[in-house]
């Protein structure tokens, strides 16, 4: 009996990676790099820093294991708690147990490779650093003929190879570390890494960590760049991935945004009048409060008049591309109603008359018999943002996109941390989609300082306005900018001449056939920007009050670009709309916040 349970126990723990119990972590956490099949081709993927590994194929470098082994639990724990600097792959602060979770569908997506055993190699201590006799080893030992002599990966057979080194003199060392470089480079020559060979054995463990200090002399200087890979620009140049497009490779996800939304087609008999509608105005009728929600939102003004003025004067074409963002359902195309609600419930709700949407539908909502509901978890991740929020690799200016917000999630701390898009932009799925363009948004989103000093006669203020809530550049796109100002003032409460400074934070921008950027002063998740001025002479005895502002343009590339076109022969029809885009423009300044400090003499 005991034989019988055993075998009858085998046959019920889960072996494939979704029936898992942390595939939900995977889910959150993994899936946006390394794909819903684990290969590595996940929505995420073309925009990383490094290849997202393969996951299928259970050959993983960070290990200390041979070459052809497996990496032992302690070093999957050890790359999904540290991560792998100079690329997309965070660390993740998740309890132990969640760890082992992962861990247990990382090694579902290859079970042959983890069914191998794994026999940690033994690395003796590390002797005293000696960088002098690293560097003549390198030669030596043959690392210079794919790394080249310099450390530059450039040599002709690094050239041959499939995965050629990166450049050591540049990029940051990759491998998952708790403590230093040289531990880290250790153990990768020791156990070799994709074509190259491991070293354990075959050299003196003297003889790698001597090698060791020579990598870290030749890494001295690398950093970590924000901007896009060169991997990733290529790949994409050749692969020409599509804007407005999901693009993972998951079935049943990829119908709601993985192509051109096809017409619905003749409505179902079985659908009430309301449900064969794809008017949000009939969608009400059964969510309410979504519609009410929706209503005021930019997602619902998406078919602005900026827009149609802007598409009159564009090639069919090119305007159908627009629409697939702002007006997406094929429907739109033909019927002006229906666009005039941009992007609406149906936009991202229903295909051929199935309603898609998130998991753990409300019970309020009562499933309602002949209308067919499809829940995919794709509603929930911010990679269902990616298509409209972030324009392809090959697009980048200076490093990147025009549009890059998805990409400036991944790479910051929300990312980790498995906070979504909608996690602030939907909290509680509200469909208000709140971003700069509302005042108390912006405002949870920054955290303002300023101090006063004043010595032998001169006046200084010091301004520093934080990202302390969004979980990308603030602001994301070219389209808003806003300006921390100082302006001293005299007791009556009137500025003194000459004695005010402004700063401009956003992506400063413009066409001329071409993309060129000005200036790129927006302030990363985490990080701050800071006006200082130091005022001598002039009226600054007057000076009692230094005043701090923090005004927002939401619209201020739009409002340029509106009064450069009204100045041009426009036809009626574009002049009307171009003069609504730049009242509604102009409508939606505001200071977000204003701050009056003495100065103490």
């Amino acid at each position: 009996m005991l034989a019988v349970a055993i075998v009858l126990g085998a046959w019920v723990v889960p072996s494939s990676p979704r029936a898992r119990p942390g595939w939900v972590l995977y889910d959150r956490y993994c899936l946006a790099c390394h794909g819903a099949s684990g290969d590595g081709r996940g929505p995420a993927a073309p925009y990383t820093r490094g290849a997202p590994r393969d996951l299928t194929r259970g050959d993983h470098a960070w290990r200390t294991t041979a070459t052809g082994e497996p990496p032992t639990d302690d070093d999957l724990r050890l790359t999904l708690r540290h991560g792998a600097p100079g690329t997309s792959m965070p660390g993740f602060d998740l309890t132990p147990s969640q760890i082992d979770e992962l861990i247990a569908v990382v090694k579902a997506f290859a079970p042959a490779a983890f069914a191998m055993r794994a026999s940690p190699i033994k690395l003796g201590p590390a002797p005293a650093v000696d960088a002098t006799r690293g560097a003549d080893l390198w030669l030596k030992a043959g690392c210079s003929s794919c790394h080249g002599p310099d450390g530059r990966g450039t040599s002709p057979v690094a050239r041959a190879i499939p995965t050629p080194p990166y450049d050591l003199t540049r990029e940051v060392l990759h491998r998952p570390r708790m403590g230093d470089k040289r531990t880290a480079a250790a153990w990768s020559i020791a156990t070799g890494r994709s074509t190259m060979p491991g070293y354990a054995g075959a050299l003196p463990d003297a003889d790698i960590w001597a090698l060791a200090d020579h990598v870290v002399a030749l890494n001295a200087h690398a950093i970590e760049t924000r901007g896009l890979s060169d991997r990733a620009i290529e790949a994409d140049r050749k692969a020409r991935l599509a804007a407005a497009r999901w693009p993972g490779n998951d079935p049943d996800e990829a119908v709601v945004w993985g192509g051109p939304i096809p017409p619905q087609g003749p409505a179902p008999a079985s659908l009430a009048p309301a449900q064969a509608s794809l008017s949000a105005q009939q969608c009400a009728r059964c969510h309410n409060k979504q519609v009410r929600e929706w209503s005021p939102s930019l997602h619902a003004g998406a078919s602005s008049p900026g827009l149609a003025a802007q598409m009159l004067g564009m090639r069919p074409a090119e305007a159908a591309r627009c629409l697939d963002c702002h007006a997406p359902l094929a429907e739109q195309r033909t019927d002006r109603a229906l666009q005039s609600q941009g992007l609406s419930c149906a936009g991202c709700h229903v295909r051929a008359w199935k309603r898609h949407g998130p998991p753990n539908v409300a019970p309020s909502l009562l499933p309602i018999a002949g209308y067919p509901l499809a829940t995919l978890d794709l509603y929930e991740r911010a990679d269902f943002c990616v298509g409209c929020h972030q324009l392809p690799p090959r697009t980048a200016l200076d490093g990147r996109p025009l549009l890059d917000t998805y990409r400036e999630w991944l790479e910051g701390p929300y990312m980790k941390r498995g906070i979504q898009c909608q996690h602030c932009h939907m909290p509680n799925r509200e469909h208000t989609f709140l971003g700069i363009h509302d005042r108390d948004t912006f405002r949870q989103g920054i955290e303002l300082t300023a101090r006063t000093h004043v010595k032998g006669g001169a006046v200084t203020v010091v301004a520093t306005l934080a990202n302390i809530g969004a979980g990308h550049y603030l602001p994301t796109t070219p389209t808003p900018a806003a300006w921390l100002s100082i302006e001293l003032l005299d007791a009556r409460g009137k500025p003194i001449a000459g004695a005010s400074d402004k700063l401009r934070i956003g992506r400063d921008i413009y066409f001329d056939g071409s993309w060129h950027e000005r200036s790129d002063t927006r302030i990363p998740p985490g990080e701050r920007i800071t006006l200082s001025r130091v005022w001598r002479s002039g009226r600054v005895a007057e000076a009692v009050t230094a005043r701090i502002v923090v005004e927002v343009h939401p619209d201020d590339y739009y409002d340029r670009l509106y009064q450069l076109r009204l100045a041009g022969k426009l036809s009626a029809e574009r002049r009307s709309l171009y003069d609504q885009a730049l009242a509604r423009a102009r409508k939606s300044r505001y200071v977000a916040e204003q701050r009056d400090l003495a100065i103490k003499r």
